[in-house]
């Protein structure tokens, strides 16, 4: 099943904050907490089922099972002066679960670096 192939993004940013000249990377503790809790509820399941009610019966119960205990994520270490494009973190896991947890972990370490980063 496609969703199931293993597949691998990089997390990054285009462009330092304030102007700046480098980055301070934070945020990979947050990361780590949010993959070790991540769970779909049957709150959030009843909830995606009015919104999606044309979706299969699989696909809320292959939801239901998603944790991420099948991903593995390489970093640099918290506090490095990073810069542009250079990846920050790797994620590796089953693509359709990788896919799902991107939008959130890039929220995570842009916040805290944009943070960390402004107090450096």
């Amino acid at each position: 099943k496609r969703h199931e192939v293993e597949g691998v993004f990089e997390l990054y940013f285009r462009q330092n904050p304030f102007g700046g000249e480098f980055t301070v990377f934070a945020g990979l503790d947050e990361c780590i907490r949010y993959l070790e809790s991540f769970r779909v509820t049957d709150t959030d399941i009843a909830y995606l089922r009015t919104l999606l009610p044309r979706a299969e019966p699989g696909f809320f119960d292959w939801l239901r099972a998603l944790d991420a205990s099948d991903v593995t994520v390489h970093a640099v270490r918290e506090g490095t002066v990073v810069f542009p494009k250079c990846p920050l973190l790797r994620v590796h896991g089953p693509i359709g679960l990788a896919q799902l947890l991107e939008t959130s972990l890039l929220n995570l370490v842009n916040f805290a670096s944009l943070v960390t980063t402004n107090a450096a």
